[in-house]
């Protein structure tokens, strides 16, 4: 059974979650799974489950995994299905779609018995949890209702008949009793067995609702802390969309390839509720649709390399207007930020880079500097003619980071722009 948890908790939950998500599940198993900081940056998806397997033996595993994937802001369908998938593997979650009641020859056999639910002599506790895996079945059709005669006689819901006597030979539990005796009748007792069940579905439907607020009133439950990206969420692949996101800012167009006029393209960040995203656009005529604060859906996409790309076959369209997106102050502060030069230093090689940095040094490479280090940027081709001075502040948008040495290095895509110098001028994007 361990290994039918493992595959639930790795395929249903950890390998449908995006990087970004799955290092913060890294993170917040760090101290139970006694992971390094090397380890959390290099382990995959298929050691973390082996290690959750072994700490968490059981369905303990999918239970940690939901634990931690209720708070983490999109992962709600996630979690239904981890749970789903835990009801299958246990069998033992109350469920109203149980095979609790007979089939329709056991419904007709127990509609001519004189005590067709024994079970209701057991105690409390067996009563309630026989309820919750009952409901009620298309056999309810056979069993007529209550009648305003029926519901006088003595075989009316809770009283139990007498039980005849035994015929010789055979068992009392399975014939059916003589007509001449003081027990009901067979129409009677369907008529019983059909109240009967739709009291058990009454209770079946308080005892689930019990279950899942007893103790917890929705009034008191304290609001789920959501995770909040310092990183572009990153896709791979042609994406059919639509993806409804806001615009936080774009750049102007521009020709990113000399040789070819006609190559121009601009770059822009957008955001949903829970995630930022870096985009080229590569349709400059798009433009009027990356306005700052602007609600738009994209479809037909790609995802390459870290960044969204929009070509001629994409599709841009405004949301209605009445559409509003709560985006919180945080996330567009984490969208908008400029990385901190010291924490270049611990990326891996091939991360791009985009933010406002001023000026260090200008002989043959620049070299850029904030309060937390300096590196080297290295530009090619038409970046070339722009003319910085040491102590001006430049917009740098996807550059290249590499390492042996560390530096900033412009690709085709690249795009600088000199940022006007004065008291509100930050190193950071301002709000």
């Amino acid at each position: 059974m361990g290994s039918d948890y493992k595959r639930i908790i790795l395929l249903k939950g950890l390998e449908v979650i995006s990087e970004y998500q799955f290092s913060i599940v890294k993170s917040l198993l760090a101290r139970d799974l006694r992971l390094t900081r090397k380890m959390q940056e290099e382990y995959n998806k298929v050691q973390i489950a082996d290690l959750m397997e072994r700490k968490f033996p059981g369905p303990a595993c999918v239970d940690k995994l939901v634990n931690l994937f209720k708070d983490i802001e999109g992962l709600g369908e996630v979690v239904k299905t981890l749970k789903n998938e835990k009801k299958k593997g246990n069998g033992q979650e109350p469920s109203l779609s149980g095979s609790g009641l007979p089939t329709s020859e056991g419904a007709l056999e127990l509609a001519q018995l004189s005590d067709p639910f024994p079970s209701f002599q057991k105690s409390k506790t067996t009563q309630e949890d026989e309820s919750v895996r009952t409901q009620p079945t298309q056999e309810q059709s056979l069993l007529p209702g209550p009648s305003a005669t029926s519901t006088q006689s003595t075989c009316s819901y809770p009283q139990t008949p007498q039980m005849p006597p035994p015929i010789p030979g055979s068992s009392s539990a399975t014939k059916v009793p003589s007509p001449s005796s003081h027990a009901c009748t067979p129409s009677q007792h369907a008529t019983r067995l059909s109240m009967t069940l739709r009291d058990l579905l009454s209770h079946s439907l308080l005892c689930i609702n019990s279950l899942n607020t007893k103790n917890h009133p929705l009034v008191c439950q304290k609001p789920r802390l959501k995770a909040v990206p310092t990183e572009a969420s990153i896709e791979e692949g042609f994406q059919k969309g639509p993806k409804e996101v806001m615009v936080l800012k774009a750049t102007e167009p521009f020709t990113y390839d000399p040789m070819k006029a006609e190559k121009k393209m601009f770059h822009a960040t957008v955001a949903t509720e829970s995630q930022f995203f870096q985009v080229k656009v590569f349709h400059v005529s798009l433009k009027n649709k990356f306005i700052p604060k602007n609600i738009i859906a994209i479809s037909d996409y790609h995802g390459r390399n870290g960044f969204l790309e929009l070509y001629g076959t994409s599709r841009v369209s405004d949301v209605n207007s009445d559409q509003k997106m709560e985006i919180s102050s945080r996330l567009i502060q984490n969208a908008k930020a400029t990385p901190k030069i010291n924490t270049l230093y611990s990326q891996k090689p091939g991360t791009f880079v985009s933010g406002i940095y001023q000026v260090h040094k200008n002989i043959i490479l620049y070299e850029i500097q904030d309060n937390t280090g300096k590196i080297e940027v290295l530009v090619y081709g038409r970046l070339t003619n722009i003319n910085c001075e040491e102590g001006d502040k430049l917009r740098l948008i996807c550059f290249e980071l590499s390492t042996d040495p560390r530096q900033l290095r412009s690709v085709i895509h690249s795009f600088i722009k000199k940022q006007p110098l004065g008291p509100d001028s930050h190193m950071k994007i301002s709000l």
